[in-house]
């Protein structure tokens, strides 16, 4: 047997001596001695790689030196769980509990696999028993947190996740979550008290300043959520994720030049992604910019493939320049990707109905009906589509079906006046057309477009 023996510089150098030893170890087929911290080290590297079958034979050997070590009862306990080995977990945990009754990670270890087992009730059993013996509090809460919402308790979650960072502030990973549950829950307000209050007591957590500008994004204060992100992106200015959201913000404020530097900024500290590209499309494209929106919207396609959205704003820049054929290609690749998406169909149904193609036309505006029938607009396109195409019954039948998905809309009504007059339906034209001036009386207007006809009839002439 080789006794090891090192003094190094630093940790990093020990742990990392410590794994080429036992590695060269296995190599050789020899039998090296070492400690037990050293043991644990060479176990929680191959955790960390994900490897539990090469941990698990380390704990065997760690066992065979060290038969008294407790420590590698728990590891091996983790182990087993990881490979969904959990009875025989919980047998070697009762197995430690007779030697240390009072180890906390005992208690955490068996929580944990409890929870993963979807016994709730023990996991909590065993956490709060951790709870007078535990060195690191907030670890505790964060995994009591989830359990409480894996078992949809989310009120409880926010609580222990409010208790984790009452014992440990810089605790980031229960600060988001606890955005997460805020968010799911809908307590909008409960959440900006939370990180109003945290702030207060720690001014420079970056996290809660972000999460207290998304909240403020979500309620649509955009100017408070500027505020956020700014005082955020103070503490931490290279925090690319709130110079995304600040961009998203100021998008929403129409203030699509400065979102763009905002969205360009995550470049410098982290690479360009799809949704990243894509959005500062979406800007130019607002902007009229169409080339550039174009340019960003093809960047996004080729780092994903499959973001459905981009392929769509391609189409759609194209459909802004009458480039009708072309539009087709990237509306129909978007909807290969996304078939159930109502926006999709419709922008296929307008490029196929000024190309004059009907049949495709009509077929796609079908699908927008059968899937968001409450969609406004399909009603009237679709209708004005029958028209066109000679089919004037069938528009008024369409338009009167639309009605009873919008009862109150002025301009259906408007439109099922015209479809009435230029069916012969006269009497009833006039009829639809008052309640629609009961509605809505800037919009008669419209009716001279869909019924010039009606120019001519001095009843309602006058109506422009």
């Amino acid at each position: 047997m080789e006794e090891e023996f090192l003094n190094p510089r630093d940790e990093n150098n020990q742990v990392r001596h410590s794994i080429e030893r036992y590695e060269q170890m296995i190599r050789n087929k020899d039998a090296y001695f070492f400690d037990v911290e050293a043991f644990l080290n060479i176990i929680d590297y191959y955790i960390e790689r994900n490897d539990p079958v090469k941990a698990l034979q380390v704990v065997e050997f760690a066992q065979s030196q060290h038969p008294d070590s407790v420590e590698f009862l728990l590891r091996e306990a983790q182990l087993l769980a990881m490979v969904d080995r959990y009875n025989e977990a919980l047998a070697i945990l009762d197995k430690a509990e007779m030697i240390t009754p009072t180890d906390a990670d005992l208690f955490m270890i068996r929580g944990s696999i409890y929870s993963q087992q979807q016994k709730f009730e023990l996991a909590i059993e065993n956490f709060n028993k951790a709870i007078p013996l535990a060195d690191e509090l907030d670890l505790l809460y964060l995994n009591l947190a989830y359990v409480y919402e894996s078992w949809g308790d989310y009120d409880k979650a926010i609580n222990y996740l409010a208790l984790c960072l009452e014992d440990n502030p810089e605790n980031e990973v229960a600060m988001y979550e606890l955005a997460f549950c805020f968010e799911f829950t809908e307590r909008f307000q409960d959440s900006i008290d939370f990180y109003k209050k945290f702030i207060d007591m720690q001014p420079y957590s970056f996290p809660a300043w972000y999460n207290l500008g998304n909240v403020y994004n979500r309620m649509n204060r955009y100017e408070d959520a500027l505020d956020a992100y700014d005082y955020c992106l103070v503490i931490k200015d290279d925090f690319s994720s709130a110079y995304f959201n600040k961009g998203n913000t100021l998008a929403n404020l129409s203030r699509y030049n400065d979102a763009i530097e905002c969205y360009k900024k995550t470049f410098e500290f982290e690479a360009p992604d799809a949704l990243t590209y894509y959005n500062i499309g979406e800007c130019y494209e607002q902007l009229e910019d169409l080339h550039k929106a174009r340019d960003y919207y093809k960047k996004a396609t080729k780092l994903d493939a499959n973001l459905a959205e981009a392929w769509l704003g391609i189409g759609i820049t194209l459909q802004s320049e009458e480039r009708w054929f072309e539009a087709t290609r990237y509306i129909k690749k978007a909807l290969e990707l996304d078939e159930h998406n109502a926006e999709f169909w419709f922008a296929l149904g307008d490029a196929e109905y000024h190309m004059e193609n009907y049949p495709a036309a009509e077929q796609a505006y079908q699908k927008v009906l059968e899937l968001e029938p409450e969609n406004h607009d399909i009603w009237l396109e679709y209708s004005h589509l029958l028209m066109a195409d000679s089919r004037a019954e069938e528009a008024l039948e369409l338009i009167e079906n639309g009605l009873v998905y919008h009862p109150d809309d002025a301009e259906i009504l408007y439109r099922m006046a015209c479809y009435h007059y230029s069916t012969g339906h006269i009497r009833e034209s006039y009829q639809t057309l008052e309640a629609a001036l009961d509605k809505n009386p800037d919009l008669c207007h419209a009716i001279f477009e869909y019924a010039p006809i009606m120019e001519n009839d001095r009843n309602v002439a006058g109506l422009d």
